[in-house]
């Protein structure tokens, strides 16, 4: 039983980093030792992914944990850099700022979501 399981490891290990190997490379059939041009942070989401589906059963929780926590990251860091990008060219105002309070709200710890919470309603009443 313990030779079975171990076997199915490895094969999953084998899987996963041909995977991997398409994930980093621009174009798997022609050119090796070519890397991807896409975004680093983009990659090793897919990476985290792909290594999340493909652990045992022991580590899988934790990396699907990792992976889900490295695309919520993901998603932030893209939306807070076309937040910055689309008002580049013009000042900063308090709605600017209580957008991108919004935008960083999901990867905040417990209490400091209840603070952007607690500011996002005094705007709202005062505005």
């Amino acid at each position: 039983m313990y030779n079975y399981k171990a076997l199915y490891d490895v094969a999953n290990g084998i899987f996963a980093a041909g995977k991997i190997g398409e994930v980093l490379n621009l174009n798997p059939s022609n050119d090796r030792n070519q890397i991807a041009t896409t975004s680093p942070i983009d990659s090793i989401c897919k990476v985290l992914d792909i290594l999340a589906q493909h652990a045992p059963n022991e580590q899988r929780e934790i990396l699907g944990i990792a992976a889900q926590k490295s695309k919520l990251y993901l998603d932030t860091y893209t939306n807070l850099d076309r937040h910055f990008n689309t008002y580049r060219s013009s000042k900063m105002n308090i709605d600017k700022i209580i957008e991108t309070l919004g935008i960083i709200h999901p990867v905040l710890g417990s209490r400091e979501k209840n603070i952007i919470d607690k500011i996002l309603k005094l705007y709202q009443v005062l505005k």
